[in-house]
């Protein structure tokens, strides 16, 4: 009885290993206006992203993210509304605190004839572009990183452990391991009393 204890605390134990989900949020400062041909010391873009490192590497990849907001849109979550006309999500996401952050994201999209459309597209580190077009005209914006775009980052306290599959796999081997171990001395018994 005891080794069946011992057994079960050690397999809800490793049961209980979890990756730690976080929370950051981000805001890069100062950026170089193409069309205002002006540095813009106090220009923002913001945002936020979740989290889990899964494969413990160190390093939050797109895989791994469980949301990345910059102003309202969620470039994880929108994702599933693209379509042949309309595209939202995140193609690109690295970020270590070692290494920094990088990204590459955007929202845009046209009408079926391609008369109208828009959209927003952002590369971390390179450019965050705007643009709107119709048959009569063409607006675009475009905000450059320069030496002087300075990266604020904080980091949120843990959110909600989320367990790791590899953690339910080895819970439920070791729940049958422990059930067959059980079950052959019973068994056994019973052979030795006929």
């Amino acid at each position: 009885m005891k080794h069946l204890l011992s057994a079960t605390a050690l397999l809800l134990g490793s049961a209980l290993a979890h990756a730690q989900s976080a929370h950051w949020t981000f805001t890069y400062t100062g950026f170089y206006d193409h069309e205002a041909a002006v540095f813009l010391p106090g220009m923002q873009i913001s945002g936020s992203f979740t989290g889990t490192d899964l494969n413990a590497d160190g390093v939050l990849e797109l895989g791994e993210l469980n949301s990345l907001t910059i102003g309202s849109m969620d470039y994880i979550a929108c994702g599933t509304r693209s379509n042949a006309y309309y595209h939202c999500g995140a193609d690109s996401f690295v970020f270590s605190p070692d290494k920094g952050l990088s990204f590459s994201l955007g929202e845009y999209g046209s009408d079926p004839e391609g008369w109208r459309g828009g959209g927003h597209l952002i590369e971390s580190g390179k450019m965050s572009y705007e643009y709107q077009f119709d048959p009569y005209t063409t607006t675009e914006h475009h905000l450059y990183w320069t030496e002087g775009t300075v990266l604020s980052m904080m980091s949120a306290s843990p959110v909600t452990p989320v367990p790791e599959a590899p953690a339910w796999a080895m819970l439920a081997a070791g729940v049958g391991a422990v059930g067959l171990w059980r079950r052959r001395p019973a068994k056994f018994a019973f052979l030795v009393r006929q």
